[in-house]
């Protein structure tokens, strides 16, 4: 998924500037040669094959009239570059460092929106909860075993919720409070966690029920400030800081949050759902 993420941003952008060269009415050949690059370094860029560099967007820019362009056309290029990164080369030194990593950057931010499909957002993990993912996790995509040390990074992260002037909204789809990711007792305190925390003043902690009409949730998501926003894959991390697309990530987030039900409501669904698994672990 990040591979084809990254692939059609490179096209996008190829398109994008296949657009100012003719635009400018010029072949492919005509820029080339006015750049002084081999004959097929154009049509390998319009067709993402090449990712141009900052010098190439210059002269296709300067050659094209289209110098106004430039400064976008460098964040775009430099987003494409670091769209995704592979979380193994991430998390080679560690998931600890990695979890590290993530402390440090969310320490330096004020206003988190976060949608999750399926999981408890990690801020929010209790301490066995976490365990339990960080370790399936582990196992299944090959990780280093240093699953004590990254639990305790990542509870060191869910401090962020009661230091500071942080803001936190929350938007959690219904599935994520019945999804079998935990054995019962260990989604049962998550639940009850998650009551404690609608508690906290600068939280906002929405659930979206099953039954809301609302736009089909495509992949879960981080928007930090209203300068990043991340999500993640089986095998990477894709970061994106264009803001443009961060605009569209935000117009999502407001449409599930509108369609999200808080307080007293909320807080029913989660008891309903923590009571069926008290019953679920009586029964067994």
């Amino acid at each position: 998924m990040a591979t084809t993420s990254a692939r059609e941003a490179r096209e996008a952008l190829g398109n994008r500037l296949r657009d100012i060269r003719r635009d400018a009415r010029l072949t492919g050949r005509d820029l080339a040669s006015l750049a002084g690059w081999h004959f097929t370094k154009v049509s390998k860029i319009e067709h993402g094959r090449t990712m141009p560099t900052e010098s190439d967007l210059e002269l296709w820019t300067f050659h094209c009239l289209a110098q106004s362009e430039l400064p976008d056309l460098i964040m775009t290029a430099r987003n494409v570059e670091r769209m995704y990164a592979e979380l193994r080369r991430l998390h080679r030194a560690g998931t600890a460092r990695y979890q590290r990593g993530l402390l440090d950057d969310h320490a330096k931010a004020r206003r988190f929106r976060v949608f999750t499909i399926s999981l408890i957002p990690g801020v929010l993990q209790t301490r066995d909860y976490a365990t339990v993912r960080l370790s399936e996790a582990a196992e299944m995509l090959g990780h280093p075993d240093d699953i004590s040390e990254t639990v305790e990074a990542r509870m060191r992260r869910t401090e962020l919720i009661r230091s500071g002037d942080r803001l936190f909204h929350f938007v959690v789809c219904e599935n994520a409070l019945r999804a079998g990711l935990a054995p019962p007792e260990v989604m049962y305190a998550q639940l009850r966690h998650l009551l404690e925390v609608q508690n906290l003043t600068r939280v906002h902690l929405g659930i979206l029920p099953t039954s809301v009409r609302r736009y089909m949730p495509m992949c879960e998501f981080w928007i930090i400030d209203d300068r990043q926003v991340t999500t993640e894959t089986f095998s990477a991390i894709i970061t994106i800081d264009q803001p443009r697309e961060i605009a569209v990530y935000a117009k999502v987030f407001d449409h599930y949050a509108r369609h999200a039900i808080y307080g007293p409501v909320a807080r029913d669904l989660i008891t309903e759902a923590a009571n069926d698994l008290e019953q679920l672990k009586a029964t067994s």
